[in-house]
């Protein structure tokens, strides 16, 4: 059985009550809202409430958690991105009269899933930027490029310094599954630079229950980096046919060659990796998934 390292008290988010959400006041009318593994946000304006993703798991908690905030109805949702744990429980809030906003690129992904539980958006955009008045609060929705998925917005409010990044990272925690299941790994290095460029005190990143600020961003970033600089060193050091010797790999299989190797590469990049216990929590969990994806990314991008 695997052993995990403990998790550091800094990296866990509140209790979960037996209603199962915690609603937390972000300011200017912003509010997360989470289960303990997913987490979205909402913003009450004058006349409803804008909210960002529905996730399953949140899904029959989003009204009472909103109810207990506003009376307001909900008018808006935005898509972050296509994925379903984030917007799988979109069709129990869907009624006449919902606006339904995301990238084009979402919305054609939504089309091609077929699924009932995702409704096709109400309205699109294409392109880099679009900036939307709702109730007199401005939302600026960015596509920067495909770091997670290819539609994946940046939620900027500008006025309430709230940015949403949904699966970008995790603060107070190490990236999981391979940086999150990025589409284009050097695409995921330049949106933690592309972050920084925004005004912003507040960010919600979509999983566990920590909001986080600019500094989590910076931190995200030092920790890829040293994942990028250990791989880089691996991979110079690291020789294919030494690394298929050793495990004795038959010289006619070619792929278990690679494997052998990139596994070998996985592991000295480990080796060589500088401590984050103290500073990011599930360090030891998604290391070689997360290596694994950088050193190949390093080697063919």
């Amino acid at each position: 059985m695997t052993e995990f390292a403990p998790m550091p008290d800094f990296a866990q988010g509140p209790e979960i009550p037996e209603s199962g959400y915690v609603v937390t006041e972000l300011g200017g009318g912003v509010y997360g809202v989470t289960q303990g593994m997913i987490n979205t946000m909402f913003l009450v304006t004058k006349r409803g409430v804008v909210l960002v993703d529905a996730p399953p798991v949140l899904g029959d908690k989003l009204p009472a958690a909103i109810g207990e905030v506003t009376s307001k109805p909900l008018t808006h949702l935005i898509y972050s991105h296509a994925h379903s744990d984030h917007i799988g429980a979109a069709h129990l809030l869907n009624r006449d009269g919902l606006e339904i906003i995301s990238h084009e690129f979402t919305g054609e992904f939504i089309k091609e899933a077929h699924d009932g539980r995702r409704p096709l958006p109400t309205k699109t955009f294409s392109g880099r930027r679009s900036e939307l008045d709702i109730d007199g609060v401005r939302f600026v929705l960015d596509y920067t490029g495909d770091w997670h998925q290819a539609g994946n917005l940046f939620i900027h409010l500008p006025e309430q310094r709230t940015i949403a990044a949904m699966d970008s990272f995790t603060p107070k925690n190490a990236p999981f599954f391979r940086l999150v299941f990025s589409a284009h790994v050097p695409a995921y290095f330049d949106a933690m630079d592309q972050l920084l460029e925004y005004d912003f005190e507040r960010i919600v990143t979509g999983h566990m229950s920590l909001y986080g600020g600019p500094e989590d961003v910076q931190t995200n970033r030092e920790y890829i980096r040293d994942l990028r600089t250990s791989a880089a060193e691996a991979l110079r050091t690291v020789d294919l046919k030494e690394a298929a010797a050793v495990a004795k790999v038959p010289a006619s299989n070619r792929q278990a060659e690679l494997k052998v190797w990139m596994d070998a590469v996985v592991a000295r990049a480990a080796e060589l990796m500088p401590s984050w216990d103290k500073r990011l929590g599930g360090t030891d969990i998604f290391l070689g998934d997360n290596l694994n994806a950088v050193a190949w990314s390093v080697f063919i991008d």
